[in-house]
């Protein structure tokens, strides 16, 4: 099964100096109410503090879901290709800057180390 949509919004978020890494494709703004959520996005998230890998979450337009190991991530200019553990692989077109791109290319590198493929 593939959840495929093209993100709107790619954030790219840090707490405790580093500590807690979060990356976001979405296709909804921020102010957004969760509770009423209609359209899909993927959160991965990485937290130093505690051993373990880097978790994964998502909404695929009707419900949300999680807790699956990621194998493997794809990142491309515009596309990043995530391939879980329970079936399901995530295709998510993006459209951002160079320097947002290389902001993203890098925490994806540091939350997922040799898990991740990314191609310019």
């Amino acid at each position: 099964m593939t959840l495929a949509f093209k993100a709107k919004f790619v954030r790219c978020a840090d707490a405790i100096d580093g500590e807690i890494l979060q990356v976001t494709f979405d296709t909804a703004g921020q102010s957004e109410d969760e509770d009423e959520r209609t359209t899909p996005y993927v959160l991965l998230s990485q937290n130093f503090e505690f051993p373990g890998p880097a978790t994964i979450d998502w909404h695929d337009g009707s419900d949300y879901n999680g807790g699956s190991e990621i194998r493997s991530v794809v990142l491309t200019r515009d596309r990043v290709l995530i391939n879980l553990d329970c079936g399901l692989d995530i295709d998510v077109k993006l459209s951002i800057a160079d320097s947002r791109f290389a902001k993203l290319s890098s925490y994806l590198r540091k939350m997922l180390d040799d898990g991740v493929f990314i191609s310019q």
